[in-house]
């Protein structure tokens, strides 16, 4: 593991303290005397990683919302039904099956916790792009 490479690693696992900013990152790469192509390139690679996992916990946030809608929207289907069969819902000789409402919260249920499994944030280190220093030669 070379210089950038421990460097880029204290970074990221600074990103979890609670006052983390962005822009101290920039400091203190100048205080250590970093080239200014270096520092351009940690700062980015810092700053991904912070979208990253901002744009995953939104996309979790999204899914349990799913989950939510369609567990009201099950609840209110069967509330329906067992309200028409017990007669709490007058309907005189016959009752109301509201498979419709009950249909499309499981599917919605279903839907938000696939998303969820998918999007769930996850601790990892951000893949950074081809190094700009070697270039291939092809043959």
């Amino acid at each position: 593991m070379n210089e950038k490479d421990r460097v880029i690693a204290f970074f990221l696992k600074k990103l979890d303290e609670k006052n983390f900013d962005i822009s101290q990152v920039r400091r203190d790469l100048e205080k250590e005397n970093y080239d200014e192509n270096e520092i351009k390139i940690i700062v980015k690679l810092v700053d991904n990683e912070i979208q990253r996992k901002l744009f995953a916990s939104a996309n979790y946030s999204k899914s349990m919302d799913l989950v939510k809608i369609g567990a009201v929207l099950t609840l209110i289907g069967l509330a329906i039904t067992i309200g028409t069969f017990l007669g709490l819902i007058p309907m005189g000789n016959s009752f109301l099956i509201a498979y419709g409402p009950v249909l499309a919260g499981i599917s919605l249920m279903l839907s938000g916790w696939s998303r969820k499994e998918k999007n769930r944030p996850q601790p990892g280190k951000f893949r950074r792009p081809p190094s700009t220093d070697s270039k291939r030669n092809p043959s």
